[in-house]
């Protein structure tokens, strides 16, 4: 499975059960998608 991450973007590429299964690792963390791509691109901007 490949992940791209833009600044205001996600884009998951794979098979459905592997986007499932990150989906489902990703959800167990109090961290929504605006938080995460928030904080990927200000560690993208030092």
């Amino acid at each position: 499975m490949k992940t791209y991450v833009g600044e205001k973007h996600l884009r998951m590429v794979g098979k459905a059960w592997e986007i499932r299964a990150a989906l489902r690792s990703w959800s167990k963390k109090d961290l929504t998608l605006q938080d995460y791509l928030a904080k990927r691109s200000n560690l993208n901007r030092r």
